[in-house]
C-alpha cells in the first residue's frame, strides 16, 4: 500500500503474480489503475479469487477486457455482479463464453442492456437458460433479434413468456420456427396474437397443432388467413371450433379443401 502508482506501474507481470492475493487486494483504487493489461495478465486464478467486489469495481473497462479466460471463470459471482455496464461492455464474446451459469446470474439488468447484439450472440445456449426472467425481459428489441436458433430453444417456457410483444415482433420468421411446440404455447395469447404473417408462416404444422384452442383464437382474421395448407393440416377439431366465424370466413377455398374430414367433424 506504501508503493506510488508509478512504483506500481514498474513491476513485472511476475512479481504481480507473486504477489498474495491478500497482497493484491490491498492495492488502492489508483495503484489498481496503475496495472498494464500485461501485469493484469499475470494475475493468477487464485488472485483473482482473492478480490473483493470493490476491488473489482475499481478496475477499467480496457483492464477488464485483457482479463485472460481463466481469470474471468475465477471471478465469483458477486464480483460478476459487481462488474458496471462499462466493463461488462467491454468483455469480448471469448471472455463471456467462459463465464458459469452462476457467473451469468450475477449480471445484473444494466450490465445485460449493455451488451450489444454480437455479445449476447456469443453467450451459449445454458448462458441465456439461467438467465433470471426479470433479465431476459430487460433484453432490447436488437438483443433479442440477435438470438440464434440454438439460443432460442435454450430459453425456459417462464423466460419466453417474460418476452414482450415488442421483444416478439423482432423475432424472425426462422426464430419462431425453431421454437419447440412447448415454447410456442408459452408466448401466451397476446404475443401470439401480435405476430406479423411473416412470423405466422414460420410455425411448422406441429407448432400450430401445439398451441390451445384459445391461444388459437386469439389470432386475428388475417393472421388465420395466412396459415399454410401444411400449417392447417396440423390443426385439430378442437382448434378449428375455438375459430370465430369472421377468422373460418377469412379462409381460402384452398385453405378449406386442405382440412381433413376429421378436422372439420
Amino acid at each position: 500500500g506504501e508503493l506510488s502508482a508509478t512504483q506500481v506501474g514498474a513491476l513485472a507481470a511476475s512479481q504481480i503474480g507473486g504477489l498474495s492475493a491478500t497482497g493484491l487486494s490491498a492495492l488502492d483504487a489508483t495503484q489498481v489503475s496503475a496495472l498494464s493489461n500485461t501485469q493484469i495478465g499475470g494475475v493468477t486464478a487464485t488472485q483473482i479469487r482473492g478480490l473483493t467486489a470493490t476491488d473489482v469495481a475499481e478496475l477499467s473497462a480496457t483492464q477488464v477486457g485483457a482479463l485472460g479466460v481463466s481469470q474471468i471463470a475465477a471471478l465469483s459471482a458477486t464480483n460478476v455482479s459487481a462488474l458496471d455496464a462499462t466493463q461488462a461492455a467491454s468483455l469480448s464474446g471469448t471472455q463471456l463464453r467462459a463465464l458459469s451459469t452462476t457467473q451469468v446470474q450475477g449480471l445484473s439488468t444494466t450490465d445485460l442492456g449493455e451488451l450489444s447484439a454480437t455479445q449476447v450472440g456469443a453467450l451459449s445456449a445454458s448462458q441465456i437458460g439461467a438467465l433470471s426472467t426479470t433479465n431476459v425481459s430487460a433484453l432490447d428489441t436488437t438483443q433479442v433479434a440477435a438470438l440464434s436458433t440454438t439460443q432460442l430453444r435454450g430459453l425456459t417456457n417462464a423466460q419466453l413468456g417474460s418476452l414482450s410483444t415488442t421483444d416478439v415482433g423482432e423475432l424472425s420468421a426462422t426464430q419462431v420456427g425453431a421454437l419447440s411446440t412447448s415454447q410456442i404455447g408459452a408466448l401466451g395469447a397476446t404475443n401470439l396474437a401480435s405476430l406479423s404473417t411473416t412470423q405466422i408462416g414460420g410455425l411448422t404444422a406441429s407448432q400450430i397443432g401445439g398451441i390451445s384452442a384459445t391461444t388459437l383464437s386469439s389470432l386475428d382474421a388475417t393472421q388465420v388467413g395466412a396459415l399454410s395448407s401444411t400449417q392447417l393440416r396440423g390443426v385439430t377439431a378442437t382448434q378449428l371450433g375455438g375459430l370465430s366465424a369472421t377468422d373460418v370466413g377469412e379462409l381460402s377455398a384452398t385453405q378449406v379443401g386442405a382440412l381433413a374430414a376429421s378436422q372439420i367433424g
